[in-house]
């Protein structure tokens, strides 16, 4: 394909100008007099990325994608909703949706998969080619045995040491081309992952946000493959050992043997360990952000809405998480065996069933939710003397400290040195037995529940 850009509404015109910008939402090229109220980057900065595929039409009804279902996590063209999505109750907008996703997890996951993934790689190679030298190494000893025997004894061991080479260099050929051959195919998925890697980082850099959105979500598809592939390679990884056994006569009887030894491979299976990325990531201690006066904090509420309560069932919520997708997934510790799934609206979308009475949760992934089930074990305290009664906490992005009280009916934030605190709602702002809390780092949000059903979404400012 050539570099040539030319513009687009010119072209219909049969009009061959030279474009000199590229407009990511209408996926053509503009020239100077054309380029007025479009989402523009450089030609030169979409060479870099003409070559990511991102679909961004509908499959199914050949539409442009414009619409996003929080429900399903699938973009939606308008032809989708009536068929598919009529009664999902968060379809919104999908610029909406892509808005800074350059800063969001979902494209920093991807590229911390990607880069685990290469890490893990070529941690792989690293030891099945010290495997390799080991081998060899195996080899060279085994062979300098072979040779001080053969200086000890008569003339007739040549023929028998040939045979013995023989072996030796067949057993190591076997397993140098099975070693070397999941090497390759090691080099392979690296080289693969690099180029989705390098994919990514041109999305990040120069694409819109839609097609790094959806971008993002396909290239994730890839990894996820590779990363699929490259765990069933190391299910059946071998080290070889060689060994060498002579013939127990070979001194005393050597005019009536008719070979000199053995060579054998002992295989014995290892594992080599795959570090995934969540796991990686929280092994590394995080750089410690500027502290943030607490004096500085205040809460501003949003919105309140009341939480459903199934038919004979008392209510207690004492777990509140907030989605990838925004919506809010609550505990009912004395409801159902379920949690409950909410929209930012207070619309309530689904139940999903869990092993127990669930007491608190916590996001993992877009398809992870951790529960816990009130069964713990102390492992960090801390005392502020005005606290009766609390129930749970949150940490925000300065790693300043959230409790709600349900005694003195408040919610404190507690400087993180643990020098200072302050009372940021109290009774007399409506806060009646708070139960729940969960910052919200992405918009700065702080969504709090009571026992008695009631959830409130505040603006920390």
């Amino acid at each position: 394909m050539s570099d040539l850009l030319l513009c687009g509404p010119c072209g219909y015109a049969d009009n061959n100008i030279n474009a000199e910008k590229w407009c990511t939402v209408c996926e053509e090229g503009l020239c100077a007099d054309l380029s007025r109220d479009h989402r523009l980057i450089s030609t030169e900065d979409f060479q870099q990325i003409k070559h990511i595929s991102v679909s961004l039409t509908c499959e199914e009804h050949d539409k442009r994608l414009e619409l996003y279902c929080k429900t399903h996590h699938v973009a939606v063209c308008v032809g989708c909703v009536p068929s598919h999505h009529r009664t999902c109750p968060d379809v919104i907008p999908l610029d909406k949706a892509a808005d800074n996703v350059k800063h969001s997890t979902a494209l920093a996951d991807l590229e911390d998969n990607i880069t685990g993934t290469l890490q893990n790689i070529q941690q792989f190679i690293t030891d099945r080619e010290s495997a390799l030298k080991s081998f060899d190494d195996q080899r060279q000893t085994i062979k300098t045995t072979i040779n001080d025997t053969r200086a000890r004894v008569m003339e007739k061991i040549d023929d028998l040491e040939q045979k013995l080479f023989i072996e030796l260099g067949t057993q190591c050929e076997n397993c140098n081309f099975k070693a070397t051959k999941l090497i390759n195919r090691f080099k392979k998925s690296k080289q693969d992952l690099k180029c989705l890697q390098e994919q990514t980082s041109q999305l990040k850099s120069f694409a819109s946000d839609i097609q790094i959105f959806l971008g993002t979500r396909q290239i994730n598809e890839a990894v996820f493959k590779e990363v699929e592939t490259v765990k069933e390679e190391i299910k059946s990884v071998f080290n070889y050992k060689l060994y060498l056994q002579f013939q127990p006569s070979i001194t005393a009887l050597i005019n009536e043997m008719d070979q000199l030894g053995n060579i054998s491979v002992k295989r014995t299976t290892i594992r080599l360990p795959f570090k995934e990325a969540k796991v990686d990531q929280a092994q590394k201690q995080l750089p410690v952000s500027e502290m943030k006066s607490i004096n500085n904090i205040h809460v501003k509420l949003k919105k309140t809405f009341m939480v459903k309560k199934h038919q004979d069932q008392s209510i207690w919520l004492t777990g509140f998480t907030i989605l990838l997708n925004d919506n809010l997934m609550i505990a009912n510790y004395f409801g159902k065996d379920i949690l409950m799934e909410y929209s930012e609206e207070g619309n309530h979308i689904r139940d999903i069933p869990c092993s127990g009475a669930p007491f608190d949760l916590t996001v993992i992934s877009t398809d992870q939710i951790a529960v816990d089930y009130g069964i713990s074990k102390e492992i960090w305290k801390y005392k502020v003397k005005p606290l009766v009664n609390t129930s749970d906490i949150t940490v925000d992005d300065h790693q300043n400290v959230y409790v709600v009280d349900q005694g003195l009916n408040s919610l404190i934030v507690i400087q993180r040195d643990g020098k200072s605190s302050k009372t940021l709602l109290s009774e007399t702002d409506g806060l009646d037995t708070p139960s729940a809390l969960q910052y919200n780092k992405d918009n700065k949000t702080l969504p709090l529940c009571n026992k008695r059903g009631l959830a409130a979404l505040y603006n920390v400012e």
